[in-house]
């Protein structure tokens, strides 16, 4: 006896079967969730870069100096910064000092700039830098003279020995990274 041939699938079962093999697969090696988290991560990478990149951030040097007696009761600060190829400083630019190790910190601005740099001797002779104080300028040196924002008494702080520190200028964040710097400049 002859059996009939029979299917044991559905004819549509089959042609479901088929355009599923046809369909381009995608490979998923992560699940959705972490490939947007990912996502979202390298983007603020890039953010945060791109602001290292144009964020700037001051440059400071410092000098040391005396309190000097000027008109009217009040002091000035004469700052001795260390002369060399960047020291560019204008009148008015912000300084802080402290007077003395412990003592009060203050704001002040730039009043004048002598032009000349001027050797350690001609420094200690023409502010008549004596004592402890002698020992203040050991290089050449550019000379400022700084107006508190404050009142500071002349007979409290005359020949008071400050520390100033003074905005020179700027670089980008990415420049304190090493290797890097090298590679970027200012």
């Amino acid at each position: 006896m002859h059996v009939p041939k029979r299917q044991i699938f559905r004819e549509s079962a089959l042609q479901h079967y088929i355009r599923n093999r046809e369909k381009d697969v995608l490979l998923r090696i992560l699940p959705v969730p972490m490939a947007v988290f990912l996502w979202v991560l390298l983007s603020i990478l890039l953010m945060a870069g791109l602001f290292a990149w144009n964020e700037r951030i001051p440059t400071y040097t410092s000098g040391a100096g005396i309190v000097q007696e000027s008109t009217g009761g009040n002091s000035i600060g004469v700052v001795f910064l260390p002369a060399g190829p960047t020291t560019s400083v204008q009148v008015g630019e912000s300084v802080q000092v402290r007077i003395g190790a412990n003592g009060p910190q203050i704001q002040g601005n730039v009043m004048e700039v002598v032009s000349d740099i001027m050797s350690p001797d001609n420094t200690r002779k023409q502010f008549q830098l004596k004592g402890t104080n002698s020992h203040l300028v050991t290089q050449p040196s550019l000379i400022l003279l700084v107006r508190f924002h404050t009142t500071i008494l002349a007979k409290i702080y005359a020949g008071s020995s400050l520390s100033a520190q003074l905005e020179v200028g700027s670089q980008r964040i990415l420049s304190q990274l090493p290797w890097i710097g090298q590679l970027i400049g200012n």
